[in-house]
């Protein structure tokens, strides 16, 4: 779809799921990458009100796993631990997750549409550190299992959409 439809449908879409002034200006001139981060900078307010909807979302939006947005995949074990934000869309299969001590960085998990998940902890014994802890922001009705460890330690906080 060319940016400018797109630009309109997902306006369209926002302005009917209640965005502020100030959000709906900053879509406004944002091309698709910036459109892009903007949903991962703000994925509560986002998932909360299922937008963009998952046809949007798999016509126009299933190659952005670089930007940590997945959208029907299937995982066999990946390891996701080299962004802060990943948001899962319609995924199954197994993910691992855990500190990545190098860039410092903990993953924050939203998990939306249907996601049928299993997490699981990973990592190193780091002195004078307990577990990691990574939080689940799960929307909407999925089937989520994840398991504290030695590792990971995992903080759920369900959401029903708006």
């Amino acid at each position: 779809m060319e940016i400018s439809e797109l630009k309109h449908q997902l306006m369209q879409q926002a302005r009917f799921n209640g965005i502020c002034a100030e959000g709906y200006g900053l879509m406004r001139g944002y091309d698709r990458d910036s459109l892009i981060d903007y949903y991962v900078a703000n994925p509560d307010w986002c998932l909360g009100r299922n937008f963009p909807d998952m046809r949007m979302l798999a016509d126009e939006f299933s190659d952005c796993e670089s930007k940590g947005v997945f959208v029907g995949k299937t995982f066999h074990g990946e390891q996701l631990d080299e962004l802060q934000t990943y948001i899962f869309h319609g995924c199954k299969g197994t993910i691992k997750v855990g500190l990545n001590i190098d860039k410092s960085i903990i993953p924050m998990f939203y998990i939306a549409n249907g996601c049928r998940l299993r997490i699981v902890g990973v990592g190193q014994w780091v002195p004078a550190r307990s577990r990691s802890v990574v939080p689940l922001y799960i929307f909407g009705k999925n089937d989520v299992s994840a398991k504290d460890n030695a590792y990971v330690k995992f903080n759920r906080f369900t959401h029903d959409l708006l």
